[in-house]
């Protein structure tokens, strides 16, 4: 592959972050079966780029996958046994190469899979799931870290913040950084706060949807039309533009299709060389 001219262009990236919520079953409307169309009528019709997913599990994934047959998907399950939740990405196979893929558990071991530290008190494993990508044509380079903080301990959401930031620093300047996530907590907390803090490869993130006005903000629904806490969002790196960035409430074939609402953004990059 090689490049062409100075021909310079720059590109938009259309990004969602989604709680889809694990299979526990729940009855009626609420039941998987239900939701998986109407989650699969959402993403049809904002028709991301890219989606990192909360909580689904690799049947969950699967179904997905069935319906939405342009989406590939990345990431292995928090406990390393197959079949528990996930982080998972999606990504658009016409649009998108998929160039590397890992993940980490949220723990002072990240390296072992399905690894939890005692101290940071959370009751279950939680992970990372990470992958790098380029647009077909393009010469942009561009990595999602995808996530899902714990719910019940603070001191989790906090050591899991500062190792993500560990992570992410690692990465080349050269590559624009993205995280989604399910934080369990609002963006005032410190553990959200950790995420804004300079990277040491000079990179710094923003929280896309601060922009909004708090009530704009909202995510967690409990499967209502109101959402009640700002707990999930897209965070950006600072060079790229934040086109537009919304929680989207709607009902999607008469369904609220999980109990948070996805969080749509749209990032235009800074100018790169075609590639031909």
């Amino acid at each position: 592959m090689r490049l062409y001219g100075s021909f310079l262009r720059k590109m938009n990236l259309k990004i969602i972050s989604f709680n889809i919520r694990y299979d526990k079953p729940d009855p009626d409307q609420y039941n998987w079966q239900v939701r998986k169309k109407a989650i699969a009528a959402l993403i049809n019709y904002y028709r991301p780029d890219l989606m990192g997913t909360q909580e689904g599990k690799p049947h969950q994934l699967a179904d997905l996958r069935d319906l939405l047959p342009n989406y590939a998907s990345v990431g292995q399950d928090r406990d390393g046994t197959g079949d528990s939740e996930t982080c998972a990405i999606f990504y658009h196979q016409q649009r998108l190469n998929c160039l590397e893929t890992q993940d980490f558990s949220l723990s002072e071991t990240p390296a072992i899979s399905g690894s939890m530290t005692p101290s940071w008190g959370n009751r279950h494993a939680r992970i990372v799931t990470w992958a790098t990508f380029t647009p077909r044509n393009r010469n942009h380079r561009f990595a999602l870290f995808n996530t899902h903080f714990s719910y019940r301990s603070s001191l989790a959401r906090e050591f899991s913040a500062k190792l993500i930031c560990d992570r992410l620093g690692l990465v080349s300047p050269q590559i624009y950084l993205f995280v989604t996530g399910d934080f369990n907590c609002p963006p005032e907390k410190y553990p959200r706060q950790i995420l804004l803090q300079p990277l040491r490869n000079g990179l710094q993130l923003a929280d896309a949807l601060a922009q909004l006005p708090r009530s704009q903000q909202l995510t967690y629904n409990n499967f209502s039309d109101q959402a009640t806490a700002p707990i999930d969002t897209i965070y950006c790196d600072r060079r790229v533009k934040i086109q537009d960035i919304f929680v989207a409430t709607q009902q999607w074939q008469g369904v609220i299709p999980s109990d948070h609402f996805p969080v749509v953004g749209t990032f235009r990059l800074p100018a790169a060389q075609t590639l031909k």
